[in-house]
């Protein structure tokens, strides 16, 4: 399941337990793996570096959830990935396999195929954290509530920090995607509508990509002289 998208050894403790996780757990695989059946909400996604993500939030600011349904073979799911964004939605479903903690793109013949991403550990109880490699480096925080704790967004920040990821980005939380309109039959006016609100959100979120380049940068110059 491919997806949209400096360790600190801190700890937070979540909701029902009281054994934190520490760096040494989060930047490890899940040792038994979780069932993936479900509709499961993107709450924050965190990218190797910082521009996707702030890019993302600074122009579109969309919602995701992805059905995922069994198909009958064995550890064969398909995900039906929605997006939401300026009131209007689209839909992509994408089949994967799971092998215990990893997640496979198949093939037509539903052989599993190219790298996989891996399902990492969450003291969240009904939560998943994907980490991909593939064309884009991203670390994805899924849960089966539209909303999660405080405490459960500071241990995936934690987390970001301890596999060298850029702070992550908690998506919108409009997860109404029945009450949307299919983004394949937007008019011309609507599409001038949606314009107008992305580049007032540009306008107010320029700061953020500011100072985004700016560590690009500096991280960039830092490498080298080093």
């Amino acid at each position: 399941m491919k997806t949209l998208w400096v360790a600190a050894v801190l700890s937070f403790v979540s909701v029902g337990q009281s054994v934190p996780l520490t760096c040494d757990r989060l930047a490890k695989p899940v040792e038994n793996a979780p069932d993936m059946s479900g509709r499961w909400q993107i709450i924050a996604i965190s990218t190797k570096v910082c521009l996707p993500t702030v890019l993302l939030n600074s122009i579109l600011w969309p919602s995701f959830a992805i059905d995922v349904t069994s198909k009958g073979t064995p550890n064969l799911y398909s995900g039906m990935f929605r997006i939401k964004t300026y009131g209007f939605c689209m839909n992509e479903t994408e089949d994967f396999l799971q092998d215990n903690n990893k997640l496979f793109d198949v093939n037509r013949e539903n052989a599993a195929t190219g790298s996989p991403d891996i399902l990492l550990q969450t003291s969240c109880s009904d939560c998943i954290v994907v980490k991909s490699t593939d064309v884009l480096n991203t670390l994805l925080l899924l849960s089966r509530r539209t909303t999660i704790s405080e405490d459960e967004l500071r241990e995936f920040e934690t987390q970001a920090q301890c596999v060298q990821f850029s702070k992550p980005l908690v998506l919108n939380a409009d997860q109404d995607f029945t009450n949307c309109q299919d983004i394949e039959n937007i008019s011309e006016e609507q599409s001038a509508s949606i314009m107008t609100k992305m580049y007032e959100r540009v306008k107010s979120h320029q700061q953020n990509i500011i100072s985004c380049l700016a560590d690009i940068i500096y991280s960039y110059i830092s490498g080298s002289i080093n």
